[in-house]
C-alpha cells in the first residue's frame, strides 16, 4: 500500500480560498438575512444627507447607486466601507451595531 505525503504548504493551498468562501458567504448571508425596513430608516438618519433619498449621490465624490457601480461590491467590501469610512465618508463603527450595517446594505441594494 503506497500513502502519499502532503505538505503543509499544499493543505494551505488549497484550504486558504475555502475559508475566504465560507468567511465571504458568511457575510453575505447577513446581508441576506436583514431586516430591509430598519435599514431604511437608518439610511435616511446616517447616510440621506449625502447619499440622496434614493441613492444618487448629493455631495461630491459620494457613490451614485443608481447606476448600480458601487452595489458592484460584495456584502463584505460594503461592510468594510461603512465600518471604516472611506474618503470623505465617516466611519460607523462604534454608531451601528454589526446586525445594522447589514440592514443597511439590505436596504441600499434596493436602489437599482
Amino acid at each position: 500500500m503506497h500513502t502519499r505525503r502532503v505538505s503543509t504548504l499544499t493543505l494551505l493551498r488549497f484550504s486558504l480560498p475555502i475559508c475566504a468562501y465560507a468567511f465571504a458567504f458568511s457575510i453575505s448571508g447577513n446581508a441576506a438575512a436583514a431586516d430591509f425596513f430598519k435599514g431604511e430608516s437608518i439610511y435616511k438618519k446616517y447616510c440621506e444627507s449625502c447619499h440622496g433619498t434614493r441613492g444618487q449621490g448629493v455631495i461630491g465624490g459620494a457613490p451614485n447607486f443608481t447606476r448600480g457601480q458601487s452595489l458592484m461590491k460584495s456584502d463584505a467590501l460594503l461592510y468594510e466601507t461603512i465600518v471604516n469610512g472611506k474618503f470623505a465618508m465617516p466611519a460607523f463603527r462604534g454608531v451601528l451595531t454589526e446586525d445594522e450595517f447589514f440592514d443597511v446594505i439590505s436596504y441600499i441594494r434596493s436602489f437599482l
